[in-house]
């Protein structure tokens, strides 16, 4: 549905997440999202200098997202802390195949600004979520005497490789066709089993 009234800025948003997760990122413009906004093809320009403006604040809006399902997952595992965070990596695994072009926007250099200060902030919070779900843990049990940095480049490293190879499709091509959840969910308990 076009663009009538209300909040301009939203809707190109909207439509931006629209265009880029049916035609991917490399398709993506201020106009097409214009366009789909039944808006002037100038009018994105009032909110917007230009696409990698529009698009770091697609990867903003992605990546509170992004937090908000790690926190589901968080809060539906209930359970140890070490499930907390096999629970945390399911959830990563998910909203990335859910969601795989605001994914690759949120995790890439190459479209946004990073040092944008909305974007800076939304991704430090969803880092410390990471860390404070490491550090639970750790006060549980698990791998204590280990560095806590490196438990949460650790986990953080799981949970994107995974993903990423699976996106990629290298391991539909290593290893053969197979159920992600499942595999999600073993590589994440061997992880916490330490």
């Amino acid at each position: 549905m076009p663009y009538h009234h209300g909040n301009l800025r939203e809707a190109l948003l909207e439509k931006a997440t629209e265009a880029i997760e049916e035609d991917g990122i490399g398709a993506l413009s201020l106009r097409a999202v214009a366009r789909r906004a039944g808006v002037s093809h100038g009018a994105p320009a009032h909110h917007f200098s230009d696409k990698t403006d529009l698009l770091t604040a697609l990867a903003t809006r992605a990546m509170d997202r992004f937090r908000a399902a790690l926190a589901t997952g968080v809060r539906e595992a209930g359970g140890s802390e070490r499930e907390k965070l096999r629970a945390m990596g399911r959830a990563y695994v998910r909203f990335a195949t859910e969601h795989p072009a605001l994914f690759r926007i949120i995790t890439s250099s190459e479209f946004i600004r990073r040092d944008d200060p909305e974007f800076a902030a939304s991704y430090q919070s969803t880092f410390d979520m990471l860390k404070q779900a490491v550090s639970e843990a750790q006060r549980e049990g698990w791998a204590q005497g280990v560095d806590a940095m490196a438990l949460v480049i650790l986990s953080w490293s799981t949970a994107h490789g995974l993903t990423t190879l699976w996106l990629d499709g290298a391991l539909a091509d290593g290893v053969g066709p197979f159920d992600l959840e499942a595999v999600a969910a073993h590589v994440f308990e061997v992880l916490t089993a330490v």
